[in-house]
């Protein structure tokens, strides 16, 4: 089966500006995108689901066989240390890092598996003519697809890997090349899978809307966009007709939310950069190490490229983070139609770096998991982890919070 879109123009709305569109039949590598934000509403890609469905089968198994074999193995002093992928969440998890060690799971093992379950459940439904379930997982893989980090995790591996290299002999084993490949395979699945394209496929056919005018808001006509397959629904209805989501579930995207969830990530990033995120023992000698005095080790060290990244992602991204949404709530309310577009570019730059930051997390994960000799050398989860990997957390919240909407609501004013 390829790829197809409907024939039949069909009105759209586009989840950045709320703005109403009408899409006709669109030619393979085409796309329609809103008139004003640029936001791609539809695209007409074509590809081969069995092609997808074996990189989605090949992905799964290289994680599985990931995780049963050795990660990556360390000499040091005569001892001989080694750790598997799981252990990056359990060795947390024994030293009651509980939320890090659920962190960790989800975004490097378990929301991965379940985004790849649903791409295959959705096409094997598409071919048995099981829209329903087609649906529901659809829906919930367009839910998990934010939080995979399986990328992430393998930076702040390799960033693992160079602070400890001085210390010890370290060898990467086979299940770190598998996963290598499990990652590979899962990124180019995620960017083939065209999800608009096959919610033109699966989702139920709604009412022709009659009254719905084309290059007006939604809004303003009484409607609400769905931000999973950009159908219209009617003010009062909670479940989208085409795709089933929960319309009310978005009533967190308000300048409220927004705003409660930026103060939390700021007053997090307190302790998490005061507070020690790991300390290294070694022969009986505890070094508590904070973010910065991580950054200025490595730089002392000759890892400037490194201690630059790390220095980037634990303190740069955060930090402007929170006062790019800031300055974006606070713009939002002076400005003109034509500042619009360089808002909504800060906004597409903050959202899409916020992931990032946690390479701190995973770093501290991979050392604890994998330095453990007792007394001679192990390292240690610090206090500010926690801190650290909730404040990342919440300003992904608070940037999947904001609504650009307001942005061209204000600026009609």
């Amino acid at each position: 089966m390829r790829s197809q879109t409907p024939t039949d123009p069909e009105l759209l709305g586009c989840p950045r500006c709320d703005l109403i569109s009408r899409i006709g039949g669109l030619e393979t590598g085409e796309k329609a995108q809103c008139t004003r934000c640029g936001y791609t509403l539809l695209s007409q890609t074509e590809y081969r689901v069995d092609r997808l469905l074996a990189y989605s089968v090949t992905a799964i198994l290289l994680l599985v066989f990931a995780l049963t074999l050795d990660f990556i193995q360390y000499d040091s002093s005569g001892l001989t240390q080694s750790m598997t992928l799981l252990d990056a969440a359990w060795q947390l998890s024994y030293f009651h890092e509980k939320l890090l060690a659920v962190i960790v799971l989800l975004t490097v093992i378990l929301y991965p598996l379940l985004y790849l379950f649903c791409l295959i459940a959705v096409f094997v439904a598409i071919n048995m003519n099981a829209s329903a379930m087609a649906r529901y997982c659809l829906r919930l893989s367009s839910h998990v697809k934010p939080w995979l980090m399986v990328d992430v995790f393998l930076l702040g591996t390799l960033i693992s890997l160079i602070k400890i290299s001085g210390l010890a002999n370290v060898q990467l084993k086979l299940g770190f090349w598998l996963f290598c490949g499990f990652v590979a395979f899962l990124l180019v699945t995620y960017y083939l899978v065209n999800t608009m394209n096959l919610w033109s496929v699966v989702g139920k056919k709604a009412i022709p809307l009659r009254d719905v005018k084309p290059g007006e808001t939604a809004h303003e006509q009484g409607y609400k966009v769905c931000e999973v397959c950009h159908r219209l629904v009617p003010f009062g209805v909670s479940d989208c007709p085409c795709c089933g989501d929960d319309i009310d579930r978005h009533w967190w995207r308000s300048p409220q939310a927004t705003l409660a969830l930026i103060v939390a990530a700021a007053l997090l990033l307190v302790p998490a950069h005061w507070l020690p995120i790991m300390e290294t023992v070694r022969f009986g000698d505890a070094q508590p190490s904070t973010i910065i005095g991580g950054v200025v080790e490595l730089w002392q060290s000759g890892d400037a490229p490194i201690a630059v990244i790390v220095f980037v992602a634990s303190l740069v991204i955060p930090v402007a983070k929170i006062l790019a949404l800031l300055g974006l709530m606070a713009l939002a309310r002076w400005q003109t139609p034509q500042a619009v577009n360089h808002r909504l570019v800060l906004y597409k730059i903050t959202d899409w770096i916020g992931r990032w930051s946690m390479i701190d997390i995973f770093v501290v994960a991979i050392l604890v998991a994998l330095v453990r000799s007792g007394t001679v050398m192990s390292v240690y989860p610090g206090s500010a982890a926690i801190a650290f990997g909730a404040a990342v957390v919440l300003t992904m919240l608070a940037a999947m919070s904001f609504d650009t909407r307001l942005f061209w609501r204000e600026a009609k004013k």
